[in-house]
């Protein structure tokens, strides 16, 4: 007599995995194919951007149940980069062949998995800031330079702010709006700041600033906490002295610069 076959987790988690990675291979042939037709005039601008919007998204929220973190790394910064887009021409197509290249080689185990080669992958990616207008900004006079910075900020017009103020700079960023996803996302991008708001739900940034310097894979990361506080308030007690504070509001600019300064960042 036959018996009902129920998955352990394990084959579960395969299952996701491989239907995850199908998904994927699926999806970058399709864009890859759109990306032509784009370039022979088939498709028009527009049509073409939010295909590859929504289909990167889905890739996105598909992968936040499975541990792949190489391939979630590139499908988020890919989701991050097209939906900073305005307007979609030769050079976005551009950038997006690259996410599309890049997808496909961690597909084919091109690329290998570790810190040190998902910190180096990222840098290799287009930088989304990159199309946002150069405007005058109260940071100062900043050198550029490639610098990755993790925002955490759980206000998605919050961090469009700070990432305008940043990428008028020519630093990267990478935002992430959950708490609990900055832990994963930190050790494997190897931020050179992480910018963290005080107020994050369950978690404050003090708690996260905390962890991080408690962890030996991130505790030489820099972190400046952003915040309407003074250093001296309860509210930052606990705050590792090594942190930084970023002001909210007018401030912003200049903290954030003396904070990039104190860290030998600019």
């Amino acid at each position: 007599m036959s018996q009902n076959f129920v998955p352990s987790a394990e084959e579960v988690d395969r299952q996701l995995e491989q239907e995850f990675l199908d998904e994927t291979r699926d999806k970058t042939g399709q864009l890859d194919v759109l990306l032509g037709q784009f370039r022979a005039g088939q498709v028009p601008a527009e049509k073409t951007l939010a295909t590859v919007v929504k289909e990167v998204h889905t890739l996105k929220v598909q992968g936040r149940g499975v541990h792949m973190p190489i391939l979630n790394l590139v499908v988020h910064r890919f989701s991050d980069y097209v939906g900073g887009i305005s307007s979609f021409n030769d050079e976005s197509a551009n950038d997006i062949q690259i996410f599309i290249d890049k997808l496909s080689s961690v597909l084919d185990g091109e690329i290998a998995g570790g810190d040190e080669a998902s910190a180096a992958l990222v840098r290799e990616l287009p930088n989304k800031t990159k199309a946002i207008a150069q405007t005058p900004t109260d940071f100062g006079d900043l050198t550029q330079k490639i610098i990755e910075i993790l925002v955490v900020v759980p206000e998605k017009s919050l961090s469009h702010i700070i990432e305008q103020e940043m990428a008028a700079c020519g630093y990267r960023v990478t935002n992430v709006r959950n708490p609990f996803n900055a832990f994963e996302m930190a050790v494997h991008i190897r931020p050179d700041l992480i910018l963290a708001s005080q107020e994050l739900g369950d978690l404050t940034g003090v708690d996260l600033a905390s962890a991080f310097a408690a962890m030996p894979k991130t505790a030489r990361i820099p972190f400046a906490l952003l915040t309407s506080y003074n250093y001296g308030n309860p509210a930052l007690a606990g705050l590792p002295p090594r942190a930084a504070i970023v002001k909210k509001g007018g401030a912003f600019g200049e903290s954030l610069a003396d904070a990039l300064s104190r860290f030998g960042i600019t």
